[in-house]
């Protein structure tokens, strides 16, 4: 990312939030209408899960079907730390807007449920990784549970929560002024994750060329 690219999502992101503190207008229909403002950080958040997820699985799969490259299981890899990232990211700040409507951090609303599992799926690739020695075969391992964690991930994520009973609002009162922020929030947060997805991958790259001389050696 050029220079000129990152300024212009750092002005972007602070942009973004002063507007969502300070213009966004008060959400009818909570408990605390002006602290409903979090959820345009909440839900992109969550949308950005959603894409680190998908990446994380498109290259576990290239790279069990084509020529077991080791920079696909890294690059496979560093989307895999960033969707467990953003997906506490999106805990937390929905931790915070639980607290502030509903009493209490954490209610186990089947939302809350959901993504505890999610994270615990996406903690359980990691333990995996540093489970097995063998690089290759750990790449292997990985690849084949990233797809299944990029399969959990929208079910989870939204399609299991969706269909049960939940504390979540079902016609809260967002104006079109929401739609907008959390959508330009989505685009700036989507720029941060192609940002860390390249600084992740270019340390990936120095590391396997570090360990191909050592293996030369």
């Amino acid at each position: 990312m050029t220079k000129v690219a990152k300024y212009i999502l750092g002005l972007g992101m602070a942009g973004i939030l002063a507007y969502i503190f300070l213009v966004l207008p008060p959400a009818q229909g909570f408990v605390a209408p002006e602290l409903a403002r979090i959820v345009a950080l909440h839900l992109p958040n969550a949308m950005i899960v959603m894409v680190a997820s998908f990446m994380a699985a498109a290259y576990g799969f290239r790279y069990l079907t084509r020529g077991r490259n080791p920079l696909d299981d890294a690059k496979s890899k560093v989307a895999a730390v960033l969707a467990m990232l953003f997906c506490l990211l999106t805990t937390v700040t929905g931790a915070f807007f639980a607290k502030v409507q509903w009493g209490a951090y954490w209610n186990w609303d089947p939302k809350q449920t959901c993504i505890f599992f999610l994270l615990l799926i996406y903690a359980a690739y990691f333990l995996l990784r540093s489970g097995i020695e063998d690089p290759e075969k750990r790449a292997a391992v990985a690849a084949v549970y990233i797809l299944f964690a990029g399969v959990m991930t929208p079910m989870l994520g939204y399609f299991v929560p969706k269909q049960m009973p939940s504390l979540h609002p079902k016609n809260a009162g967002f104006d079109a002024s929401y739609n907008t922020a959390i959508w330009t929030t989505t685009a700036l947060l989507l720029g941060l994750f192609a940002w860390m997805q390249s600084l992740g991958v270019r340390s990936e790259r120095i590391k396997l060329a570090l360990d191909a001389r050592d293996e030369e050696r």
